[in-house]
């Protein structure tokens, strides 16, 4: 009698536990595909630029404002491949700004920044999985090491960062890797002989360890203002990208291009807000 009140019991609590899972993914479904089939987005207004940073099913890695779970990357990833999104590049977005290059159909940029090893270890294979691109823009001095400019000053956890091996092999299934400065300071606050050996040396150290270009940089902390925009666009780069919100766009200038941020936190519909929201602006909205 003891045993079947247990498993009674067992099974409950398992139903506690799996029913608010079961409801949360078909109303996310549901808003997938009520967003994705309701709305025309006008790519004339911009290309929506996608912000991570790590990819993690541990908390004890950071919380939810620079963390998203396999898990929900995944639901991302599949929304996206589902829904006829197509990944490109810096690159194919560059050549689209500056020669008006065609694009694919509700075309995506995914990016990645800091250069986390959970990028290679649980990203990676969901992006080979959907037949995705992104780029994963590195802080050159932490290859191989720990993310020692938040974790020293304690604004993270420790996080191992991704090694030379992890990064070519990427490179070579046609991630492209870009630059986040040597040590990722913020470079609007130091002095422009620094900001420059940050920019300039971090894309040929990456380069020297990669054996291949290193085209694209991303602003730490979205530190930067028209001279350290002007020092990248000198030191070789093709773009750049800040993290303020909005679509990347021709007249935001190749070297602010602005981003949209994806927490863990969000529920599918909350990433589907993010991803359309400004298609839904009145024209001349960010």
């Amino acid at each position: 009698m003891t045993k079947k009140i247990y498993a009674l019991l067992f099974a409950i609590l398992l139903m506690l536990l799996v029913f608010p899972v079961v409801v949360q993914s078909a109303r996310d479904r549901l808003s997938g595909y009520t967003v994705a089939h309701s709305m025309p987005l006008d790519v004339s207004r911009g290309i929506p630029i996608l912000m991570y940073h790590k990819v993690n099913p541990d908390p004890t890695a950071g919380g939810y404002g620079l963390r998203v779970t396999p898990r929900v990357f995944e639901r991302d990833m599949r929304y996206l491949k589902t829904n006829g999104f197509h990944t490109v590049s810096l690159l194919d977005l560059a050549d689209h700004f500056n020669r008006g290059t065609p694009l694919p159909a509700r075309p995506v940029v995914i990016t990645f920044d800091d250069g986390y090893l959970d990028n290679y270890t649980y990203a990676f294979p969901i992006l080979k999985k959907y037949g995705m691109t992104a780029i994963i823009f590195v802080v050159a001095d932490t290859v191989g090491g720990i993310n020692s400019f938040d974790y020293n000053n304690r604004r993270q956890p420790l996080n191992h960062m991704a090694g030379w091996g992890e990064l070519r092999e990427m490179a070579r299934a046609g991630i492209t890797i870009g630059s986040h400065t040597l040590t990722h300071p913020h470079l609007a606050e130091v002095s422009p002989d620094i900001a420059r050996q940050e920019i300039a040396d971090s894309k040929k150290k990456l380069e020297q360890g990669l054996g291949g270009k290193v085209e694209f940089f991303c602003y730490p902390y979205g530190s930067y203002n028209f001279l350290t925009a002007q020092l990248v666009q000198e030191s070789g780069y093709v773009a750049a990208v800040t993290i303020e919100q909005g679509l990347g766009r021709k007249e935001d200038g190749l070297f602010t291009l602005r981003r949209i941020r994806i927490r863990g936190d969000y529920t599918q519909a909350t990433f589907l807000h993010e991803l359309t929201r400004y298609y839904r602006e009145p024209a001349g909205g960010r």
